[in-house]
């Protein structure tokens, strides 16, 4: 392999490019490596040549096949979508990791591959990619990923949670208010002090209320409290309609008490916002039957298509009560919309 490597590195610095196009051709895939990074890294290729680097897309190899895939994804060249895909579902962590790393440097996209490179990515099963792909979705600023991303504000470790709400600052701004309020009842300091300093930045109503309103620190209060408390802070935000607690409610159905979850649904109902869909949405998995009885209620009250749409899943669930009950949503809602 030494040897290899040498003479690689010699036809390159003689500019043999001829011999370097041959090594492409090489059987053993590591001179069919080293000799693509040879050529990748010049300048000034002609077409010709491009054209035959591009053949290694197609590298039997997976190796190559990688290496190539990330180099021509660098030059943002989307010709590789397949590939790209391949990487992030069944690549080594090193590669999914140069590959959001490389997402991320290119900056500002709506390329509907990259968005689903970066939704695999977030739900990898090593934190390390997670947290390259929290960082590559920030750098896309595309609010379609928004959603997706606040999914990473329940991680376990504090520091993800922290980064996460940076994304969410640097891709949405306003449109990240409502997540980082949430977030100002994390049960980490630390990352209720990284929710505040974004709210405090961004000229937002709602975000200076959350931060300076006594009423509204009193339900963050409750929110981080005992859970008879909690549960009675979800309920008293729908009893009173306070507006600004909606995110709040969304964090509780987060909740590892059930009671808490379902008087933070039951809340939920009563401001009847699209956005809380994919919140709820999550309960109808939910392991107490009584939860996603009430994840159903508070759908069919949103009453979007959206929620039909969610509710579809739940028609066969495998409690009678829950999959009767979700086809009833379904058919009135039907009716109306």
């Amino acid at each position: 392999m030494r040897r290899i490597t040498s003479n690689i590195r010699k036809l390159k610095k003689e500019g043999n490019i001829s011999e370097l196009l041959k090594c492409l051709d090489h059987k053993r895939a590591n001179v069919r490596y080293s000799a693509f990074v040879a050529l990748a890294g010049e300048s000034d290729l002609s077409d010709e040549i491009v054209s035959k680097l591009k053949k290694m897309l197609r590298d039997p190899d997976l190796w190559v096949k990688t290496i190539a895939t990330l180099k021509f994804a660098e030059l943002g060249d989307m010709s590789v979508a397949d590939n790209l895909m391949e990487i992030i579902r069944k690549g080594s962590q090193n590669d999914k990791i140069d590959l959001l790393k490389i997402i991320a440097g290119r900056g500002a996209t709506a390329d509907v591959t990259i968005m689903q490179v970066i939704m695999d990515a977030l739900a990898d099963k090593k934190e390390i990619v997670r947290r390259e792909a929290i960082t590559a979705a920030g750098a896309t600023a595309n609010k379609h990923l928004m959603p997706y991303l606040a999914e990473c504000l329940n991680e376990k470790h504090r520091d993800l949670r922290v980064h996460t709400a940076k994304a969410l600052y640097d891709m949405g701004g306003k449109e990240s208010v409502d997540y980082l309020i949430g977030l100002l009842a994390d049960r980490d300091l630390t990352v209720q002090a990284a929710a505040r300093s974004y709210l405090e930045s961004i000229e937002d109503e709602r975000a200076q209320r959350a931060l300076h309103d006594a009423q509204f620190m009193r339900l963050i209060n409750g929110m981080n409290d005992k859970e008879p408390v909690r549960r009675q802070t979800a309920r008293k935000i729908g009893d009173a309609v306070i507006t600004e607690g909606l995110s709040l409610l969304h964090r509780a159905c987060e909740d590892k008490f059930k009671e808490v979850r379902i008087e933070a649904l039951k809340s939920i109902a009563v401001f009847k916002n699209p956005s809380s869909i994919s919140f709820v949405a999550k309960l109808l998995d939910d392991k107490f039957h009584d939860v996603r009885l009430e994840a159903i209620k508070t759908l069919e009250q949103i009453s979007d298509l959206r929620s039909v749409k969610a509710l579809e899943h739940a028609v066969e669930d495998r409690n009678k009560q829950v999959s009767m009950s979700a086809q009833g949503a379904i058919d009135r809602m039907k009716r109306t919309l």
